[in-house]
């Protein structure tokens, strides 16, 4: 089995072979046009640092033969820092440039995974078809129509290389190895059947209710103590009623967790 993407109002849900789900919050257009006006400032300041050198050089040394080998290795150099400052970047940061460091965005591939160097150089090099018009100055014109008219908010270049941006949140994300070990320690979590269980046929269950479970084991942490027993309490009963599950058998979140986990297992045989 693959893994399924989709979008949730702003965020990429991406349900792994293994049935965990990894969220990500989609990059707005207005972060990403910060991020990349960081990136072109910088590669401006380093363009005109090389031409800086290369026309001191000329003036203390107006008849050196050196100067014009300089003159042309400043030219590849910054032929270079165009081209390849943002797939060096993204490929050496997992993803990240200075600008979307700053803004705490990063590029992913579309299966959440980090990017390498060959989504880094492809989604780069498709780069100045987003960047068109490019009169007086790239506008990103194609760039920001495409992103607009996305679901998951790509540029063209995004979708040749297989890529999707994405906002890390400061407070919670952690590194995107720490995120794929922490996956696959929550697979096996899946494969796992607690001491005390239930058999129960979970296509009994409507999508309301399992959008209910799935939110709950996703937010509940969010919620105070009380409103997250309270929830729990009611959530447990509905799901008892209608699977005809004893109530006492656990406490509610262990049986909701339960619920959730037994559903996730059998839904890959659900029609």
């Amino acid at each position: 089995m693959t893994e399924q993407v989709y979008t949730f109002d702003d965020e990429l849900v991406i349900a792994t072979p293994e049935h965990v789900e990894l969220y990500f919050v989609l990059a707005s257009i207005g972060n990403r046009f910060i991020a990349a006006f960081i990136d072109h400032v910088i590669q401006v300041i380093a363009i005109l640092a090389v031409s800086l050198v290369v026309y001191v050089s000329n003036l203390k040394f107006p008849d050196w033969e050196f100067n014009k080998w300089l003159a042309a290795a400043s030219i590849l150099f910054s032929f270079g820092i165009y081209v390849g400052y943002f797939a060096l970047f993204e490929t050496l940061w997992s993803g990240q440039t200075p600008g979307k460091r700053w803004l705490k965005l990063r590029v992913i591939r579309d299966d959440g995974r980090p990017i390498g160097f060959f989504e880094a150089t492809v989604r780069n090099l498709i780069r100045i078809l987003d960047m068109m018009p490019p009169a007086p100055l790239p506008s990103y014109a194609v760039g920001v129509m495409t992103i607009i008219l996305s679901p998951q908010s790509k540029r063209v270049g995004d979708y040749i290389a297989g890529t999707v941006v994405v906002k890390e949140r400061s407070t919670e994300a952690p590194p995107l190895k720490e995120i794929i070990s922490l996956s696959e320690a929550e697979a096996r979590y899946l494969r796992k059947t607690p001491e005390k269980t239930f058999s129960a046929n979970l296509r009994q269950l409507s999508k309301e209710e399992v959008t209910a479970v799935e939110m709950f084991m996703r937010r509940r942490y969010d919620l105070s103590v009380d409103a997250r027993a309270q929830l729990a309490t009611r959530l447990a009963s509905t799901l008892c009623n209608r699977l005809k599950i004893d109530p006492g058998l656990m406490s509610t979140e262990d049986l909701i967790e339960e619920i959730d986990r037994q559903y996730k297992v059998q839904s890959k045989y659900f029609d």
